[in-house]
């Protein structure tokens, strides 16, 4: 069986969106619901502004083909 391929950038992806969806969760068990979609919003705009250009620009040398 062939191994999976993963680049760098979408472990990161990955494990940003585990985390936070872990915290989330965790703060709508702890604080309730109210406090756990606040927080889910608030990290995915975080990831979305701040973790979205994790690759290297096209042609540029970097990374992975």
């Amino acid at each position: 069986m062939g191994r999976i391929h993963v680049s760098r950038a979408a472990r990161a992806r990955a494990g940003t969106v585990a985390g936070g969806a872990l915290f989330a969760v965790g703060a709508g068990l702890g604080l309730g619901l109210a406090v756990g979609l606040a927080v889910s919003g608030a990290l995915l705009v975080a990831y979305s502004l701040l973790l979205a250009d994790v690759d290297p620009p096209k042609g540029s040398g970097r990374g992975r083909p």
